[in-house]
C-alpha cells in the first residue's frame, strides 16, 4: 500500500514538474510562423473542458492530462489566418501569454 501510494505520488510529481515554464524566460521571437494573425479569445466557465471538447471536436483526442487553456488554429484560404485562444474567465499573464505564443509560433514545445 505504502509503496504504490509513493510511486502514485512520484509520477504525479514528476508529472506537474515536467510542465514547469519560467514566465520569464526569454524566447527567440525570429521564429515566428507568422506575424499576421487574428486571434479571437473565448472565455468559458471550465477551461479544461472546453478545451478538451474542442481537441476531440478538430480530431486531435483530447489533452489527456488537465490544461487551464489552449489555442487552435483557423487555416483560412484568404485573407489572414485565425487562432482561437480558450480560457477561463480569470486567467494570469502567463497563461494567456503562452497560448498567444502558440498563435504566432506554432508547437514550440520541445
Amino acid at each position: 500500500m505504502k509503496k504504490s501510494l509513493s510511486l502514485s505520488l512520484l509520477f504525479l510529481t514528476l508529472h506537474a514538474t515536467a510542465f514547469y515554464e519560467d514566465p520569464h524566460q526569454e524566447f527567440d521571437m525570429t521564429h515566428n510562423m507568422t506575424n499576421d494573425v487574428k486571434i479571437v479569445f473565448r472565455q468559458v466557465k471550465d477551461a479544461n473542458a472546453a478545451c478538451n471538447k474542442e481537441s476531440r471536436k478538430r480530431g486531435y483526442g483530447g489533452f489527456g492530462y488537465a490544461v487551464d487553456a489552449c489555442s487552435f488554429w483557423n487555416r483560412k484560404a484568404i485573407g489572414a489566418d485565425e487562432c482561437v485562444v480558450v480560457t477561463a474567465k480569470k486567467v494570469n499573464f502567463h497563461t494567456l501569454g503562452h497560448e498567444i505564443r502558440h498563435c504566432i509560433q506554432g508547437s514550440f514545445h520541445q
